[in-house]
């Protein structure tokens, strides 16, 4: 999806306070404890995205680029930042199915920005598929090595596979999404803060790119879906490949694949 830059007009609201903004039902992305010396130098930034015909688009993220900071949109659209800091900034809004867009904002202390920026959808571009001696591959791949051992596992029905058509039919907007298709895998919340449960299965190996994760679950959550090119999910010491299960009481695996995997 190509990216298009944009300049809207950034209406300051003076006095629209936390309080304000929870009273208004809007969506507020989290934020961690900050000085007061240091929440003096920040703003809000509130956003509010639609389609090109004014309609709400939910799920859209919304970040200040070199930041953590971000947010999704509720049903009505928008979401607020908080602990913006003061400047010039890239506002970076995407959605599966829409252009990403950027836009230039510059945020000034004691003033709510309120920012509008509209998405332009994408056109659904369904790829061909070549069908090769042992397994199936897009044909963007067929030239390459390229997730040859996703498609050769796949190709098995060991496990549950997704691929990047799968990903975008399922307008997934949250990592966590994408593993709720799999047979017996619970996602569950402790406050705000989701992770992943496998039932009857407490070793869990997470990969990213071929690699073994430390703190897996949590590396894949902090995973934008639209990074993900394809993945593989394993429940049970029969099903997991020995690759995903290095020990013994090793029982689940999620393996990913990102869009930049083998890129010359």
């Amino acid at each position: 999806m190509k990216a298009s830059v944009g300049r809207f007009r950034i209406a300051p609201k003076a006095g629209l306070s936390l309080a304000a903004l929870l009273a208004l039902g809007v969506t507020i992305a989290p934020a961690r404890a900050y000085p007061q010396a240091f929440q003096e130098q920040t703003s809000i930034v509130l956003a509010y995205v639609t389609d090109t015909a004014g309609k709400p688009l939910a799920g859209a993220e919304v970040q200040i680029v070199g930041t953590s900071v971000r947010g999704n949109t509720d049903d009505a659209g928008r979401v607020a930042l908080l602990a913006v800091p003061i400047g010039k900034a890239t506002l970076r809004i995407r959605r599966l199915g829409f252009a990403e867009s950027t836009i230039q904002i510059s945020v000034t202390p004691g003033a709510t920005q309120d920012v509008r920026p509209r998405l332009a959808a994408v056109p659904a571009d369904l790829k061909k598929v070549v069908v090769r001696a042992s397994h199936l591959k897009p044909e963007r791949y067929a030239r390459t090595g390229r997730f040859d051992e996703f498609y050769r596992r796949r190709s098995t029905g060991s496990g549950t596979f997704l691929t990047r058509e799968d990903i975008d039919a399922r307008q997934a907007q949250r990592p966590e999404d994408l593993v709720r298709m799999a047979t017996g895998v619970r996602i569950r919340y402790r406050g705000m803060v989701p992770y992943i449960q496998f039932l009857r299965c407490d070793q869990i190996n997470v990969y990213i790119d071929g690699i073994r994760q430390h703190d897996g679950v949590r590396d894949y959550l902090s995973l934008s879906p639209l990074a993900i090119e394809a993945m593989e999910i394993y429940h049970g010491l029969a099903s997991t490949p020995p690759e995903f299960s290095p020990r013994p009481s090793d029982c689940g695996a999620i393996v990913v694949w990102t869009r930049w995997h083998g890129k010359q």
